[in-house]
């Protein structure tokens, strides 16, 4: 029987363009220094020229498990086919334009397998784009309830689970309530049922942000999250004025110019870390 590799990195993409992005990620995964990992691949219904290049792409390399959908379902969906075909003891995230410094995999599980009070682990990261670095994201060591109400206080393609944590509290939601903001979802339940996270201070990721990277998501993804948060804060005892200010974040960001909107981005990665940064929307 084969053995089981002590990390599962799941990845779900679809229509990757540039292809060279996709490339480029999967090879920074096979270059980590922990090697003991398997790489679900999965393609979440993309057009046949570029499923035959993913297919060609997974042969790479043994660690590589393609997995293939035959419609586009969203990345929920293809995350939830990757985790219930994941061997791991551990399962680390990671998106198909990202980038991976060498020593991630090895500095989380080294942290996961001397801090057991923990259920998973992200880092920092990198922000670059087409012309390289140009910022930098440190989250909060050890995010309380509080942090989830300006945005999601870990960044979600850096970080690593135990794998008991998706059998315990179960897998990303597909339902269209949440869509675009799933792992801001699935970090909010994770808080409410007790299970705690941790931010390693280092970067290690490079996490892609573009010229287009902040007006990415739709207006009806941002209502979606507004009526989200509403929820979610509720379910986690935030209350107040703050909380109702939050709540109505998705649309106001929305509403900034594409200009401001990138300025402030770039503002905001280039203050010193206290829990300032933000995540993409």
């Amino acid at each position: 029987m084969k053995k089981r590799p002590a990390v599962s990195v799941i990845m779900s993409v679809y229509n990757p363009n540039p292809f060279s992005q996709l490339e480029e990620a999967v090879d920074s995964v096979l270059e980590q220094t922990f090697s003991d990992f398997e790489l679900l691949l999965y393609n979440d219904g993309s057009c046949e020229a570029v499923s035959e290049r993913i297919r060609q792409l997974a042969k790479r390399d043994p660690r590589i498990l393609y997995l293939e959908g035959d419609e586009n379902r969203g990345i929920a969906s293809g995350l939830n086919c990757c985790i219930g075909k994941a061997r791991g003891k551990y399962i680390a995230r990671m998106d198909g334009d990202d980038l991976l410094l060498p020593q991630r995999f090895e500095r989380q599980v080294r942290f996961l397998e001397e801090h057991q009070e923990y259920g998973f682990v992200g880092t920092g990261a990198w922000l670059f784009d087409e012309d390289g670095i140009w910022g930098e994201r440190l989250m909060r060591e050890k995010p309380k309830r509080e942090d989830f109400l300006c945005f999601s206080p870990y960044i979600h393609p850096s970080v690593m689970f135990r794998r008991s944590i998706f059998e315990k509290c179960g897998f990303y939601d597909e339902s269209e309530r949440v869509r675009r903001c799933e792992d801001y979802e699935l970090f909010v339940r994770l808080h409410i049922l007790g299970c705690r996270g941790y931010n390693l201070q280092e970067r290690l990721i490079c996490y892609r942000e573009g010229a287009d990277s902040w007006k990415k998501r739709k207006f009806c993804y941002r209502l979606d999250e507004m009526r989200f948060r509403s929820q979610g804060f509720q379910a986690l005892g935030l209350t107040g004025g703050k909380a109702w200010i939050c709540r109505f974040r998705p649309l106001a960001a929305g509403m900034i110019p594409r200009s401001a909107g990138r300025w402030l981005k770039r503002r905001q990665a280039a203050l010193s870390y206290g829990g300032l940064q933000t995540d993409p929307d």
